[in-house]
């Protein structure tokens, strides 16, 4: 392999110069001065540790552990170092991972609200202070940034599907608070939240027709941590009623038999009964129930 100058390196490799002098100064190349030519070059040694060099930073290995790799023959050595780095990238993947579900459930809650002028006051809020209090204010260790066309090639390698989050809203005619009530009992949870347009800021409140004051602006009944089994839950203020259509039901997988009993005996009062708890050849127990609001329900236990 010829001698190669700075810029036909510089060319070939993709590497800028300032990069080429600080791979030098760290002892990971070097290059030389050699008769007939005006530059300094490098030769065949040199550029085989740049090849290296390149794919190890490709790699996110650091230039302190990348020059141990080049300086010791030891294949036991580069496989310790690429552990290490596994399980910083793991712990990294980890903790984004995290900051990332936490932020989803900001803009959902927040954009549940939307109306409501929240502004930065959210991020004062003790549910904010509490979810947030495990994290460190800590820089992402990943120092090198690709460019976004090459982040959306990786994106598509690695997942082709479209993901679609599904939630359920239910408006009610003026009783949500009594239809909160029932399905807390039916299912055993606590409503997130219960926000009235009476909390909504003066200016907003303009927008309510009067005697609406405690109706329910939003809240969220969450069931299990699946995103779609959480159902939105407010009253309409407009004069036309909702209506649950008799094709639409919510389906709810519950954690036992009793679950299921339990939850039918309570939507019943009041509601029409469709098909009482029975075992089914695709679940242990199965019913359908219309309850006193109009919503259709239909619960089973796998």
């Amino acid at each position: 392999m010829a001698l190669q100058t700075v810029s036909t390196v510089q060319r070939d490799y993709g590497v800028s110069t300032r990069m080429l002098r600080y791979y030098e100064q760290c002892g990971l190349i070097k290059s030389m001065k050699q008769d007939g030519y005006a530059y300094r070059v490098y030769d065949e040694v040199n550029l085989r540790r740049l090849q290296k060099v390149i794919i190890l930073r490709k790699l996110q290995i650091p230039v302190k552990q990348i020059g141990i790799i080049l300086n010791n023959p030891d294949a036991a050595v580069m496989v310790e170092i690429f552990k290490m780095n596994m399980q910083e990238l793991d712990n990294e993947i980890t903790a984004l991972s995290t900051i990332r579900r936490i932020l989803e459930r900001f803009v959902g809650e927040l954009e549940a609200v939307i109306n409501v002028n929240l502004g930065f006051n959210f991020l004062n809020s003790e549910e904010v202070h509490a979810i947030t209090s495990s994290l460190s204010l800590v820089q992402s260790t990943i120092k090198e940034k690709l460019a976004m066309n090459e982040l959306n090639q990786a994106a598509k390698v690695l997942d082709k599907r479209h993901q679609v989050k599904l939630r359920v809203e239910l408006a009610f005619n003026g009783n949500c608070t009594e239809a909160i009530a029932l399905y807390e009992q039916a299912f055993g949870i606590k409503a997130d939240g219960i926000l009235r347009y009476k909390d909504a800021p003066p200016e907003d409140r303009t927008n309510h027709p009067a005697g609406t004051e405690d109706y329910v602006m939003h809240t969220w009944l969450k069931l299990g941590n699946d995103p779609i089994g959480e159902i939105g839950m407010h009253d309409k203020v407009s004069n036309v009623p909702g209506n649950y259509g008799d094709a639409v039901s919510l389906s709810i997988a519950l954690a036992s038999a009793d679950a299921v009993h339990t939850a039918f005996n309570t939507l019943k009062t009041g509601g029409t009964v469709i098909s009482t708890p029975t075992k089914e050849h695709f679940c242990e127990c199965f019913c359908e129930v219309r309850d006193r609001f109009g919503v259709n329900w239909t619960l089973m236990y796998n």
